[in-house]
């Protein structure tokens, strides 16, 4: 039995078993509600505790009896394992899903290796996790308990479940999950590698706080000194832990000359007539001989890709013989790749070059990239094939792969992000995992060796990057243009208006800040970006090893800057960045309602194939006008629909407020007048109350009798029933799509909304919600005449489309609208609420798709009969197919000359295309101009850090020259 969670409480009601079991024995207290904050508490309470989670020892038997410890117990019961009981506060977590104790010997192999058990295998995994990085987590004192845990059965339950977990296909990306269960489940004759070292030395740091500088060097810069610098550490500070030697030995090991040669051939031997193992035979000579850092990693490269290209053909066992050869492969690697990287000035830039091909061919062995990933890698290295390049594209190229850290990051998530959520509810520290297995990886020598590439190409093109006055070269790249001063902070539940954040991904939604920096990219095309790419918003992603630099200005003022060429500037705020601000460039354009254009007397809803994109902002929104065209010129792609115009929506403003002895629009306008007049902090406070009784009154307003009657049959002649057809139901204003602003996602959508009545509470539902928090904060703070927002409601069929997104015919990293972006994800709604979606750059030309980014999100969205929205995992394969982007292509190809954008200065605009495919066939949703903030792109302080980019464009790199 599962517990329920309230998702409005964030609370956990128990099973009743749990309850009366809790009644008898334990604090829990019958019909209780347990907040995460108290089930921190617990697990804080069990590090302590000599026992941890337990409460006693018990026999297990296979008959289901439990008894206390003696000589064979279960003998007369068909046998069973001994082993520590949980106590009250332990079950009570694993009811609610989380993993505590556990006993792999406990638990049945196959049920856990099954696919439908993944998210318990990753909470088990993750326990793990914490167990070796936290100084045994809740196992800290039970680890001396004796018979908790049998060691031997332990190992051979692993050994079961990895044989298990390899039964399955093991070359797609459930290969990464079957690998990480390799390095953390408990095994026999673990070998020392990098995740080991950075386990231990994590653990020593919380242990000690002094060693928490020697922590940091060994995790960023680890060498073979570090085992000594460990054991002086110790010495000099009469630290008895053995831990400190277990990680001393543990670098030693890592960084000794492997016998590889022998592990080749065992391995060789345990894969019998498989082709793979002369193979291996054949490899095991040359490791015999000393190598070089070169030849030691393209061997360890090449082998590694061949392991994982062949482990399909394996059996079970097989497979695991060649995860342990794998795992001794990445650490040679890894310690070639740190050699490399201290011997850089002496290699030219084609054969760092070549290093990173050969480590991204090691990363995708282990299964941090996908085959799609390392095809990228190849291809751009490709590009930069020959004697010399050109800046430009050498400075393009160099920026693709940079992305490989994201990939590889993504690819942990696609198989841990939700398990990681969960946990971390209760325990933050679970948060660490994917960054530790990122730099517990040769992904360490990858971004050396690309940062000190890029920082060089950065030179001559004349820029840098500067953050706190330190150059950096990777680990920042430019999501959208902008300047903004204001206050950093890395820890921000509620924004403000003059934030600088730091967002742990593209979030769904967000309120107005000053400037955005992302932890984790997201995608491009999501609703948030689209935002704030309009309104001159700086968004910049930054990786893990920035982090430092950030948080040591958390909380003070600072200056963010990103030009159109993607240099970014982050700075401590001061008087002399005064002027950067003073243009008239750097004033926020306002948003003023187009008065002179509404037709507030229609009321009738009207059918979508009659509206054309001169409607927008005249009776409905640009969203359900540009649809309407839409549906003229692609009537097979677009879906039925119906508008409810702006009108309806102003009758309502006609009727009584309560209590006012005046009609809701004259009471409004007289409050905003009134507010604006207010001291500041009043305002805030005044502007919410109002916000929050025009949201109630909206949506608890009664359109009448005449309204529904008419929608009633306006839905039977568009759908063929008012009461069967599922519709999407979806905000449209008059302040949408205008030259300073886009509103992109601001206001709400109701998914598949199944009958009459629930349609009608959908539409109150939307003419409430521009006075939502976040839309009317947003939309509030620039307009002039916030009386004059009208909502007109679009209704559209809804299509259980299979994957959906999001294309943008431009380029949106540099702005060429020769080429297209595209975001997309499984099910319906992809894309545009920030997950991590497949991207790609098409070009318009030519066809050429080259992959930005691999979908991460591990579920998708699903239309049930019932109506509303189901989670379902998603497959992980790759979404769009070729003939998916020919498509596209043809598609952001015929706009232009079909649906011409332009801006009010009659320049061609790209467009914002809402897309789907069901069985193959294009679906389209929306369609928009996109506006990039005209102040951002006309500020004299951005263009001005540009300025060197443009002298230097013509360029060529010599590729063969040592930098």
């Amino acid at each position: 039995m599962e517990s329920i969670r309230n998702p409005f409480t964030s609370t956990y009601r128990w099973p009743v078993f749990v309850l009366l079991l809790a009644l008898l024995t334990g604090p829990l207290a019958l019909g209780a509600e347990v907040t995460p904050d108290e089930m921190t508490r617990w697990l804080n309470a069990m590090k302590e505790a000599p026992r941890g989670p337990f409460e006693s020892i018990r026999w297990f038997c296979k008959d289901g009896a439990i008894l206390p410890p003696g000589p064979y117990a279960c003998a007369s019961h068909g046998g069973g394992r001994q082993h520590g009981q949980l106590n009250t506060q332990a079950r009570a977590l694993r009811e609610a899903g989380y993993p505590v104790g556990t006993v792999l010997a406990a638990l049945d192999p196959r049920e856990l290796a099954a696919p439908e058990a993944r998210a318990r295998l990753k909470g088990i995994l993750l326990e793990r996790y914490l167990v070796a990085a936290d100084d045994g987590w809740i196992l800290r004192q039970a680890r001396y308990y004796r018979g908790a845990f049998q060691a031997e059965e332990e190992m051979s339950a692993a050994a079961e479940l990895l044989t298990e977990l390899a039964r399955h296909d093991a070359q797609g990306r459930d290969f990464l999950l079957l690998r990480q269960a390799a390095l953390l489940l408990p095994r026999r004759g673990e070998q020392a590698s990098l995740t080991h070292v950075h386990e231990l030395s994590t653990t020593l740091a919380e242990l000690d706080p002094g060693f928490a500088p020697l922590r940091n060097k060994i995790h960023a810069q680890p060498d073979a000194g570090d085992a000594e610098r460990v054991r002086t550490h110790a010495r000099d500070n009469q630290r008895v832990e053995p831990a400190f030697e277990s990680l001393a030995q543990a670098i030693d090991t890592l960084f000794a000359r492997r016998d590889l040669a022998q592990a080749l051939s065992r391995t060789a031997t345990k894969l019998g007539k498989h082709p793979l193992a002369r193979r291996l035979q054949q490899q095991s000579e040359p490791w015999s001989r000393p190598q070089g850092a070169e030849q030691r990693l393209a061997s360890s490269a090449a082998l590694l890709v061949e392991l994982r290209e062949t482990l399909d053909g394996l059996g079970p066992r097989q497979r695991i013989a060649a995860l342990d050869l794998g795992i001794d492969l990445e650490a040679e690697s890894f310690t070639a790749g740190l050699e490399l990287l201290r011997g850089r000035p002496r290699a030219t830039r084609a054969q760092r070059l070549v290093w990173l091909g050969q480590i991204g061919d090691v990363l995708y062995g282990v299964g941090l990239l996908t085959r799609r990933e390392r095809q990228e890698i190849a291809q751009s290295l490709a590009r930069l094939g020959g004697a010399s390049v050109p800046l430009g594209r050498y400075r393009s190229e160099l920026r693709l792969l940079d992305r490989v850290p994201h990939w590889a990051g993504r690819e942990l998530a696609f198989h841990f992000a939700e398990s990681i959520e969960h946990l971390a509810a209760i325990e933050p520290k679970v948060r660490h995992f994917i960054p530790h297995r990122l730099r517990a990886s040769p992904l360490l020598a990858y971004s050396g060796l690309l940062d000190e590439l890029l920082r060089e190409a950065n030179v001559q093109a004349g820029i840098e990057h500067r953050v706190f006055g330190q150059v950096v070269g990777a680990g920042l790249r430019s999501l959208n243009p902008g300047l903004a001063r204001g206050r950093l902070r890395l820890e921000a539940a509620s924004p403000r208006p003059d934030d600088i954040v730091l967002l742990p991904e593209t979030a769904a939604e967000l309120p107005p800040v000053a400037g955005i920096l992302t932890r984790e990219e997201g995608n491009a095309l999501s609703h948030v970006q689209i935002l704030a790419g309009n309104l001159g918003i700086p968004n910049v992603v930054v990786d893990a090893a920035i982090l430092p630099l950030l948080k040591a200005h958390d909380g003070q003022r600072v200056l963010l800057a990103v030009s159109s060429g993607g240099q970014v500037l982050l700075a401590e705020d001061g008087p002399q960045w005064d002027a950067a601000f003073a243009g008239k460039e750097a004033v926020p354009e306002r948003l003023r309602a187009e008065m002179d254009r509404l037709e507030l007397e229609r009321r009738v809803p009207i059918p979508l194939d009659r509206l054309r994109a001169d409607d927008a902002g005249r009776v409905v929104g640009p969203k359900a006008a540009k649809l309407g065209e839409l549906k003229h010129l692609y009537p097979e792609a677009v879906a039925e629909g119906l508008a409810i115009p702006f009108g309806a929506f102003r009758a309502l403003l006609d009727q009584p407020m309560p209590g006012t002895g005046r009609n809701v629009f004259d009471w409004m306008r007289a409050e905003y007048r009134r507010i604006a007049e207010l001291p500041l902090e009043q305002r805030t406070t005044e502007g919410a109350a109002l916000r929050e009784r025009l949201r109630g009154w909206a949506e608890s307003a009664d359109p009448g009798p005449a309204f529904r009657e008419t929608l009633r049959q306006a839905m039977t002649a568009t759908f063929g029933t008012a009461d069967q057809a599922g519709v999407f139901v979806r905000s449209d204003t008059n302040v949408e799509d205008l030259p300073g602003f886009t509103g992109a996602g601001l206001n709400l959508t109701v998914p598949n909304v199944i009958g009459f009545d629930d349609v009608l509470r959908a539409i109150q539902r939307v003419w409430a919600s521009p006075f939502a928090e976040r839309a009317f904060a947003w939309r509030q703070m620039r307009m002039e005449n916030p009386e004059h927002v009208y909502v007109s409601v679009l209704l559209q069929r809804a299509v259980p489309v299979e994957k959906s997104g999001v294309m943008l015919t431009m380029d949106a990293k540099t702005g060429d609208m020769g080429a297209f972006t595209i975001a997309v994800s499984e099910g319906v709604g992809g894309a545009v609420s920030g997950e991590g979606a497949e991207e790609w750059r098409l070009d318009a030309a030519t066809g050429e798709a080259r992959l930005l980014a691999e979908a991460s999100v591990a579920t998708r969205r699903v239309l049930p009969p019932a109506g509303g929205i189901e989670r379902l995992p998603a497959s992980g394969e790759g979404v769009l197919t070729p003939a998916e982007l020919e498509a596209l292509r043809r598609l952001g190809n015929q706009l232009p000359q079909r649906f011409p954008l332009h801006d009010e200065e009659g320049k061609p605009l790209p467009a914002d295309v809402e897309f789907g495919f069901i069985d193959g066939r294009l679906a389209l949703f929306q369609i928009r101009p996109y506006q990039q903030s005209r102040a951002a792109r006309r500020s004299r302080f951005l263009l001005e850090l540009d300025r060197p980019l443009r002298e230097h464009e013509g360029r060529m790199v010599n590729l063969r020259e040592t930098p």
